[in-house]
């Protein structure tokens, strides 16, 4: 059966129909993608990760597929969020039907450079229901922005992967890592935090160091030392990225997407969105769109 971190090229099919990569990017040895298939019989087969593999169901409805995760009393359902640690075989067994899926494989040199040659994914469960919130907005972003790059989108993308590699830890890892994650990681986790979860209020440097409990000069720079972005940069990119989920997502009025955005008025919400796509919002909104 096929490896699910890679792009099934080369590999065998069976009863899978439409597959394509929609968008995707590479950094070093991690790999996101868009991607769409459509299994049309049903196939049961066992496979094994060669990466950290996890992906997220783009789709309203739920998934009925069924995967064994490596013990006679792991069978489970699969949830919007899957995770696979490498080098272990799982059993699927798909249901027939449609897929759009957000897949992300993440590779022993990506995490140990942002572990600083730690492994705190050695030993994780795999998991085939993640409930997290914060990666689920990730994933979302990563969709947003895979499938409409704006400005500096290679250092977004991977500065959510980061994200969700380092949340994927706080998660399902132990409650105490002994130091295994840097006071910088953690600071930054703990920004990007509070700025996902603010994105409709003010955002300048004083309110993210205020919510955060830190100065104005250290949140600002522990944020650039740590993602390579300024913070005015990543709250600017991530209202964007959740402009364009809402106008794909949703009928709220632009005004209403506006507001939720965290801007002070329609005209300043459109101003910022066409310098940062090269189209209005109205104009984003009714273009097609090549999945859902």
């Amino acid at each position: 059966m096929f490896r699910p971190e890679s792009d099934w090229t080369d590999q065998q099919r069976f009863g899978v129909n439409n597959f394509y990569i929609e968008a995707m990017a590479t950094m070093g040895d991690a790999r996101v993608d868009v991607r769409h298939f459509n299994w049309v019989l049903p196939c049961t087969g066992v496979f094994s990760p060669e990466k950290h593999y996890l992906d997220y169901s783009l789709d309203s409805q739920p998934r009925r597929s069924i995967v064994s995760m490596g013990g006679p009393n792991r069978r489970a359902a699969a949830g919007d969020i899957l995770y696979m640690p490498p080098h272990r075989q799982y059993v699927g067994e798909p249901a027939l039907q449609e897929r759009h899926l957000v897949c992300v494989a993440l590779g022993d040199m990506f995490l140990e450079e942002l572990f600083e040659g730690r492994r705190p994914l050695q030993g994780l469960d795999p998991c085939a229901d993640v409930q997290n919130i914060a990666m689920r907005r990730m994933f979302e972003g990563l969709a947003a922005e895979l499938r409409s790059p704006g400005f500096a989108s290679q250092t977004l993308i991977e500065s959510m992967m980061m994200g969700l590699a380092v949340e994927l830890v706080r998660h399902m890892g132990p409650q105490d890592l002994g130091g295994g994650a840097s006071r910088c990681g953690r600071q930054v986790r703990h920004i990007v935090d509070y700025v996902m979860d603010n994105l409709s209020g003010p955002l300048g440097v004083a309110d993210i160091a205020r919510g955060c409990n830190m100065s104005v000069r250290h949140v600002a720079r522990v944020f650039k030392d740590g993602t390579g972005v300024s913070l005015g940069e990543f709250v600017a990119r991530s209202r964007i990225a959740l402009a364009k989920e809402l106008l794909r997502g949703d009928s709220s009025r632009i005004k209403e997407v506006s507001w939720r955005c965290g801007f002070s008025s329609t005209s300043a919400f459109s101003a910022a969105f066409r310098a940062a796509t090269g189209q209005t919002p109205k104009d984003y909104r009714c273009q097609p769109t090549q999945v859902h």
